[in-house]
């Protein structure tokens, strides 16, 4: 395994020392067996969950996958097996799809590579589309980082056609997906949930288009989304580095994401508003010895939870408090310090100012504290180790609420991982 830059990345609800470079490199063009074991814990009072507010999942994750070359560099294939192991889970309490209910469980994933030239290329099948786990490109609705063991699944055809070293442009048939909130209905077909049964039992495919730009300081990328009975949805990306010098080491970082969504058909026969909206951004001070950031979002109306539609994709994150409520402003002041020895510590505080539904009866005004640790193995016999740790305390005041006029938070989670890789 190569050696990692060292290096704090910020990424949506999480930021952690990154293994990015390396997972990105498992999907290049080459041969590549990788063997990642996950340990994940989770601890934590969640009031806003109701009966589900006492939460404990201890697992142990292994995932199997190999990506290959391309045979006479036109045919390859990329497979994987991923599977949750129980440690511990309490009765009558929420594992937060850490596992399935309080059960161990598997998935798959097999798809055929396509080079069809120097420029286009097919990817068809079930395949990884997360970000966060693999490292790739944050293409806008495509993927979605799951937070959990197993990453975020496609059942799909997927075509890159690159215009020149610059600019891509991505093109998806998405017929069955996997989220980690899925976790008891496993890969299932894409299409709106069924309101009795709470499973996708109609089937609707969804067509995706992304165009993205990239060079060694920005990143622009632009989504649409159309599904039958579900909506459209539209997001962009964009992220951009400023060198204070050209002799100098730190730099500002400015990200911003915006997302609309419009429900379509039975979708919009649901009790609740039709679209919702969020606008979110960042701005980040980043220097060899740490990093200091600012985030802000604001969401539309919250839709009605079985149109499918999630708005908690700002910058702002917190481990208790959502950010995704009605008319939800959030802000986020945090800072991280690089310690010896590959590590690192860091602070988020988190402010939110919204309602608990379109109806604006109950309005929640919530505070968090998010405190960070990482560190990784940079080289040695355990290089390829990494371990982050966060605590996280919250409270929100919602008067009138059913859920009551004060709900305070605790949570505790950590992540413990190794991956080997053989090419």
């Amino acid at each position: 395994m190569k050696k990692l830059p060292k290096k704090i990345i910020l990424s949506g609800v999480v930021f952690l020392l990154s293994y990015q470079a390396v997972a990105a490199s498992f999907y290049n063009e080459e041969d590549a067996l990788r063997l990642r074991l996950r340990n994940d814990f989770r601890r934590a009072e969640r009031p806003s969950a109701g009966s589900d507010k006492n939460i404990y999942a201890w697992v142990q994750g292994a995932a199997l996958e190999y990506n290959s070359s391309y045979y006479q560099d036109i045919i390859g294939v990329d497979i994987g097996g991923f599977y949750v192991y129980k440690l511990g889970a309490r009765d009558n309490w929420s594992t937060r799809w850490y596992l399935d209910g309080h059960d161990s469980f598997g998935r798959y994933t097999a798809a055929l590579k396509l080079k069809l030239s120097n420029n286009l290329s097919i990817k068809a099948g079930r395949m990884v589309t997360d970000s966060l786990y693999s490292g790739q490109e944050d293409l806008p609705i495509i993927n979605a980082s799951s937070q959990r063991t197993v990453p975020t699944l496609s059942d799909a055809v997927l075509m890159k056609y690159s215009i020149d070293k610059n600019y891509d442009i991505y093109a998806m048939y998405r017929y069955g997906v996997y989220y980690y909130s899925d976790v008891a209905e496993g890969v299932h077909r894409t299409g709106p949930i069924d309101p009795k049964s709470y499973r996708h039992d109609l089937f609707r495919p969804q067509y995706i288009t992304s165009l993205v730009f990239h060079d060694s300081c920005n990143y622009y990328a632009a989504s649409s989304l159309w599904q039958e009975d579900v909506a459209l949805q539209l997001m962009g990306k964009t992220t951009t580095c400023y060198p204070l010098a050209p002799d100098r080491k730190d730099k500002l970082k400015a990200e911003f994401t915006a997302f609309y969504a419009n429900l379509d058909g039975m979708t919009a026969e649901l009790d609740g508003p039709k679209d919702t909206s969020l606008l979110s951004g960042q701005l980040s001070y980043i220097h060899p010895v740490g990093s200091l950031f600012f985030g802000v979002g604001k969401t539309g109306g919250k839709l009605n939870r079985i149109a499918g539609i999630d708005t908690d994709l700002g910058y702002p994150f917190d481990l208790s408090i959502d950010r995704n409520h009605s008319d939800m402003w959030s802000y986020q002041l945090g800072a991280t310090l690089n310690m010896p020895g590959n590590s690192f510590i860091g602070i988020a505080e988190t402010l939110t100012n919204g309602y608990e539904t379109y109806h604006h009866d109950v309005r929640i005004r919530g505070a968090g504290t998010n405190l960070l640790f990482g560190w990784q193995a940079a080289q040695g016999k355990l290089q390829g180790l990494k371990i982050f740790v966060a605590l996280n305390r919250a409270r929100e005041h919602r008067n009138g609420s059913a859920l009551g006029d004060r709900l305070d938070y605790y949570d505790s989670k950590v992540n413990i991982q190794y991956d080997f890789t053989m090419k």
